[in-house]
């Protein structure tokens, strides 16, 4: 963790002043459990607020969120912004729920995943709250649309040509420029190392619940084993038995149901931490590449001026002077941005990891009161 007024574990030495008051979002928005499915067109329900009163009751598609993402990364004219990400689209179709389904349970299982709806509701929540939170995508006309028009602003289909691609393959060339202020610097370093460290911490958080998962339909075939093995009652020891296995399916059904219950809610709480920060930390990487790019347009937009012949002094001075400002508003932005995005992160993850802490003596508490219980009536009986 770190302290609260440096970044990423370093001081940041920058002159940026905090704001006066934090930004009130303008509206409250929720996302019920009414979800409806029809083939691969899933609908979500929002709910949106405004000072303790609903005001809409408006239904989207992924689609729709996918499109307002696409309008609020390209449409803002300020840089230095970190974009907050959108979750990853849940399996819907038949085969993709199959491949997940082999990929968590393994290869061999037949059991397909149930849909995850609610888990998709709370991160797209997640997702609108982080927007309608963010001082300046808050104001985002896009945003406003989305949650104030009962039917979604129309879609256009998104393509990414070939040139588009170059670019980004050169673009991302620059992110080994050194940079020429030791606060972004630090601040590149500290992105390089954190981002495969929390993407591994991710995917291993997703290992255990995966093997929690496992487990629990394990212990359910368990179950179904007990259930047919049992005797007629004609005999005392076929009675004795009888009874020591109905205590134990009990037990063995409660352990089934209570480790469902623990993947399902470590999954909802921090595995989906660890997911939403494994992404926001790529938006950060992708917003100081932004401001590595606009930093090498500067340089080079100096040393063009400096070569320049005195008949297009005038041109090169102009493209010098709209390269600086192009410069300097990004990295004021980006200033503000990256320390309110790392307090929030720290906050965050620690108050996540302390529930998960939490939880793990509860449910620990719970298993041990489940095994006690059946070990005292099995201990109980007159055998």
């Amino acid at each position: 963790m770190q302290d609260e007024d440096s970044v990423s574990g370093a001081s940041s030495g920058a002159s940026s002043p905090e704001p006066e008051a934090p930004f009130i979002p303008k509206f409250k928005v929720r996302l019920t459990d009414n979800v409806n499915k029809d083939g691969d067109s899933v609908k979500f329900t929002l709910q949106v607020s405004q000072n303790g009163l609903t005001l809409h009751m408006l239904e989207r598609e992924f689609e729709d969120f996918e499109y307002l993402d696409h309008c609020v990364s390209t449409g803002q004219s300020s840089h230095g912004l970190i974009i907050p990400p959108i979750p990853q689209r849940s399996a819907i179709d038949p085969f993709t729920a199959e491949i997940q389904s082999k990929r968590l349970m393994g290869k061999g299982s037949k059991t397909l995943i149930a849909d995850e709806f609610h888990k998709d509701c709370q991160q797209l929540q997640k997702y609108l709250e982080l927007l309608l939170s963010h001082p300046v995508l808050g104001k985002n006309e896009k945003l406003h649309d989305f949650l104030t028009q009962k039917n979604p602003p129309p879609r256009t289909k998104v393509k990414r040509g070939l040139m588009s691609k170059l670019s980004d393959s050169f673009d991302a060339r620059k992110s080994t420029y050194p940079d020429s202020e030791e606060f972004f610097q630090k601040e590149r370093d500290w992105v390089a190392k954190y981002q495969p460290a929390i993407a591994n911490t991710s995917e291993a958080f997703n290992k255990i619940i995966c093997a929690q998962l496992r487990i629990s339909h394990q212990l359910e075939q368990m179950v179904t084993a007990l259930k047919v093995s049992t005797y007629p009652n004609d005999q005392l020891h076929h009675k004795q038995f009888n009874n020591i296995n109905a205590i134990f399916l009990d037990c063995v059904d409660k352990m089934k149901n209570e480790t469902e219950d623990k993947g399902n809610k470590e999954d909802m709480s921090l595995g989906t931490t660890l997911s939403l920060w494994h992404r926001y930390i790529q938006a950060e990487s992708n917003m100081l590449l932004e401001r590595t790019c606009l930093m090498v347009d500067y340089q080079s937009c100096n040393r063009a001026l400096d070569k320049a012949k005195p008949n297009r002094k005038e041109a090169a001075e102009k493209a010098k002077k709209e390269a600086e400002v192009a410069f300097e508003e990004c990295s004021d932005a980006a200033r503000q941005e990256i320390k309110h995005f790392q307090r929030q992160r720290v906050q965050e993850i620690k108050d996540c990891v302390e529930r998960y802490a939490a939880f793990q003596l509860t449910s620990a508490r719970t298993t041990l009161n489940t095994l006690s219980l059946a070990f005292n009536q099995i201990k109980a009986m007159n055998l």
